[in-house]
């Protein structure tokens, strides 16, 4: 036989195969997972305030009545951000949940709570979002299971295959088909099994924030229910696992998860706590800004005419500390004065503490001739952007932890001169970030710094990472002293669920 017939013979079988493939792949790809529409009410609206994130949940907002023999009924109002960083973050924010889990408050009943039963919102990016969504969906039992779940297990090694194996090739001849889908499905196979945020719901406080990128307007989108409502969508219905594989959709690596907007079903109608025009007492300057920024995103994703489609991708382009979606909640907060009133009453210490797991800038990069591949180059460019970005992001939310306090103060001294036994003004307001810069052992630092930002790193540097990060917390001096200053008052009735708006 002539060789080149014998090659073109060859040739016909591979690329038999790789069409067999390529079928099989199709027939076995991931079932694209779209968000559902809104349900309506018995009035026959939009039910607004059944989403997740809204309605009871947030109504409950420091008072954590999910169960009420553990409720800690104290004047702390909590919030817990874990940042980016692949599983160095999320090994680091598994160990400070575990540090806040050790930290006891007193009621006066006797008992002896853990500071966790008093987290009211804890809010994930990137590698922070596994944590985050793990501990919000079984709680206790996460800190049994999460390192067998998750962070012991190689999940490199399933990303990879989705580009070295041909069964998993689907999303390069299927364009409705992406590899993010594959990690959604991989992540639920893990870890969540099915779970949807109908099952946070039906837990309770805290509100769990999991957080990507609208690449569309350079944003960052909260997975909560006044986003969702925004788009007259059901957050309930969907999938846990794939709002992570959103949050840690590194570009490059990943392609968008895309949400469809129903917003022409809701008439223009807005769901609650959307962003007002403006507050009383006037804000800064800073705040301001941000409330109006945030109104015209708001406004851009209710428009059916402008969004039809949003499309996301790894948070921490955005945000790594996962802090600015929080500075929106906490405008979300105060656009209700009902909601705003009754949660300032009971609250005489906000805390937000900032778990960050991100490495320091690579300046030994600085020292050599190449940066390397690809990969590392995307890595270091991604990093120092990360890095600078983060310090102004720290300092705007100081700012607003400040303005919010200062509010709370405002509102308490209006009611009374004393609230629950305290000082009307007795009000303080902190933010305490937590970083690998702070572990003490420079060698421990260095080696721990340098782990890539990926999703499988040794045992040893995982086990490592989850100490670290529950001494840091649990040894902090300010949150202890949040912890002992801490009093319990009576729950109190929550106020009636605010209007739905139609701005």
């Amino acid at each position: 036989m002539p060789r080149d017939v014998g090659v073109r013979r060859l040739a016909s079988v591979l690329a038999a195969l790789l069409a067999a493939a390529l079928l099989l792949s199709a027939c076995t790809a991931p079932a694209s997972q779209m968000n559902q529409p809104l349900r309506t009410g018995a009035n026959g609206k939009p039910d607004f305030l059944a989403n997740y994130g809204l309605g009871r949940y947030f109504s409950n907002l420091s008072r954590n009545t999910a169960n009420a023999a553990d409720a800690a009924d104290s004047d702390i109002l909590l919030f817990v951000t874990i940042s980016g960083g692949g599983k160095r973050s999320a090994a680091f924010g598994h160990g400070a949940l575990r540090g806040l889990r050790d930290i006891a408050l007193h009621p006066p009943d006797g008992r002896v709570i853990s500071m966790l039963n008093a987290l009211d919102y804890i809010s994930g990016v990137s590698g922070g979002s596994f944590p985050a969504a793990h501990y919000g969906l079984y709680r206790a039992r996460s800190f049994e299971t999460f390192p067998s779940d998750f962070l012991y297990v190689d999940v490199n090694a399933y990303m990879w295959g989705i580009y070295t194996l041909p069964w998993n090739w689907a999303w390069m001849v299927d364009p409705l088909v992406g590899t993010n889908d594959y990690m959604a499905q991989v992540y639920d196979r893990l870890m969540f099994h099915g779970a949807t945020f109908a099952d946070l719901a039906r837990i309770g406080q805290p509100i769990v924030s999991i957080n990507a990128t609208d690449i569309v307007n350079g944003t960052t989108f909260p997975f909560i229910g006044l986003n969702f409502g925004l788009l007259c969508s059901d957050l309930n219905s969907f999938p846990i696992a794939r709002a992570v594989a959103a949050s840690n959709g590194f570009p490059g690596l990943f392609g968008p998860v895309t949400l469809k907007s129903y917003a022409e079903r809701c008439g223009g109608a807005r769901p609650p706590l959307a962003t007002a025009p403006a507050v009383s007492p006037p804000e800064t300057e800073d705040t301001a800004a941000r409330r109006r920024e945030l109104a015209r995103i708001e406004s851009i994703y209710a428009d059916p005419a402008r969004t039809k489609w949003v499309h996301l991708l790894d948070g921490g382009i955005a945000d790594n500390l996962a802090l600015r979606g929080l500075l929106s909640f906490f405008i979300s907060l105060q656009s209700d004065a009902a909601l705003f009133q009754h949660t300032a009453l009971g609250t005489r210490r906000v805390l937000v503490i900032s778990i960050d797991g991100e490495a320091e800038a690579p300046y030994q990069l600085g020292l050599q001739r190449s940066v390397g591949g690809l990969l590392e180059t995307l890595s270091a460019a991604s990093g120092t952007q990360i890095d600078a970005y983060n310090f102004e992001t720290l300092a705007l939310a100081r700012v607003h932890v400040a303005h919010l306090a200062d509010r709370i103060r405002a509102i308490r001294c209006a009611k009374a001169p004393v609230i629950y036994g305290h000082p009307c003004g007795d009000v303080r307001g902190d933010l305490v970030h937590i970083s690998l810069s702070d572990i003490a052992d420079q060698a421990t630092r260095e080696r721990l710094a340098r782990i890539p930002t990926g999703l499988t790193i040794p045992r040893e540097d995982v086990n490592a990472l989850m100490q670290y990060g529950e001494a840091l917390v649990r040894d902090n001096k300010l949150i202890r002293a949040v912890a002992d200053q801490a009093d319990f008052v009576p729950l109190l009735a929550p106020p009636s669920a605010p209007s739905v708006a139609s701005r």
